[in-house]
């Protein structure tokens, strides 16, 4: 029962902090240079920053606030599901539209509706993978982002490599603004969850 409080999956308490070393920032500071144009920026990380369904490691995306200051699009691991968010931001955070693709290798946990909605889901995926040993789980899966000057195609697969979902995404290279996420869902099947955007 304590370990589905909202609040303890929330604070930063009582968990690892996740903090990124000093030097990483520095070099993203120095040679990545997040303010030096107006191109998009894709995070990749183990733990995320926020979940409607598990804990927040919310060190990372303070520390990220420093050297980044716009939205950004944020794929992690760590949680063993399919989860796609809306843009959000933890107090003193730098904005991400998170991507929770931890259901790459793992047994992918299923059967947990969300319960946190600070951020809210656009899209996670509940079905059941069929096996002859019984076992309650999810399927696994990948993405296959396709660049293409300033716009981003995201498409959403299966381990049998069924499309499930694709989001569009476009960059203003004058503004920097993101434009995003169309997204589709391309399965139909009532366990993956999905509110097109």
């Amino acid at each position: 029962m304590l370990q589905r409080s909202k609040w303890l999956r929330k604070t930063t308490w009582f968990k690892p902090g996740c903090a990124m070393p000093e030097p990483v920032l520095a070099w993203l500071q120095s040679s990545v240079n997040p303010d030096g144009d107006k191109r998009g920026l894709i995070l990749l990380s183990h733990h995320g920053p926020h979940s409607a369904f598990e804990s927040w490691y919310q060190i990372p995306a303070k520390q990220l606030a420093r050297v980044i200051h716009r939205p950004v699009i944020w794929f992690w691991g760590h949680e063993h599901r399919l989860a796609i968010y809306e843009k959000f931001r933890v107090q003193e955070g730098v904005e991400a539209y998170g991507r929770c693709m931890g259901h790459g290798g793992m047994p992918v946990e299923r059967g947990a509706t969300p319960d946190i909605l600070d951020c809210r889901w656009l899209a996670w995926d509940n079905r059941r993978y069929p096996n002859d040993e019984k076992v309650d789980v999810g399927y696994n899966g990948h993405a296959n982002l396709s660049l293409n000057g300033p716009a981003l195609h995201i498409a959403h697969y299966d381990l049998n490599q069924a499309l499930l979902l694709t989001e569009d995404w476009h960059i203003d290279i004058e503004s920097g603004a993101l434009e995003g996420p169309s997204l589709k869902k391309v399965l139909d099947d009532p366990s993956l969850h999905c509110r097109e955007a």
